[in-house]
């Protein structure tokens, strides 16, 4: 049976969902602030990004992400700071309590992670790992290409 790439694209998805509502589930820390939890976890990978941009990668409204924003800076966990480019744009970036505090919910978190992969053999692991990182990649060479 083959698998269109919708498919592949919805289970993907279906998958992270589900793991990230055990997660959330079985962590306290990611439970109440799960906005800023998924906040500082996206930043910690994504480097400095524009506040419009996190905003759609959490499908959070502007409203909505300014308001988690501003908790995040008032916890020292964030700065933000004019776009070089485009005055009218601010750059989000983690500071380093928003780097510890990123490290210390991925840390509660790993719980589930390891639940999650505990279904694969280790050849499996290294497929995935593969897999992960060469759509990392893509994403990386798109964004870099303003595509």
């Amino acid at each position: 049976m083959t698998t269109s790439d919708r498919e592949l694209v919805e289970l993907f998805h279906d998958v992270a969902r589900v793991s990230h509502q055990r997660e959330v589930r079985n962590n306290d820390a990611l439970a109440h602030g799960g906005g800023q939890s998924r906040c500082l976890l996206t930043l910690g990978g994504l480097g400095p990004v524009s506040q419009r941009r996190l905003a759609a990668i959490l499908g959070i409204r502007s409203a909505s992400m300014s308001e988690l924003l501003g908790k995040m800076e008032a916890r020292g966990w964030i700065s933000r700071t004019p776009h070089p480019e485009d005055g009218r744009t601010y750059l989000v970036e983690l500071t380093g309590e928003g780097r510890a505090e990123a490290m210390r919910r991925r840390s509660a978190g790993n719980n589930a992670s390891g639940e999650l992969l505990a279904a694969l053999s280790e050849d499996q692991r290294v497929q995935f790992g593969e897999i992960l990182t060469a759509i990392k990649r893509h994403y990386q060479e798109l964004d870099e290409r303003g595509a």
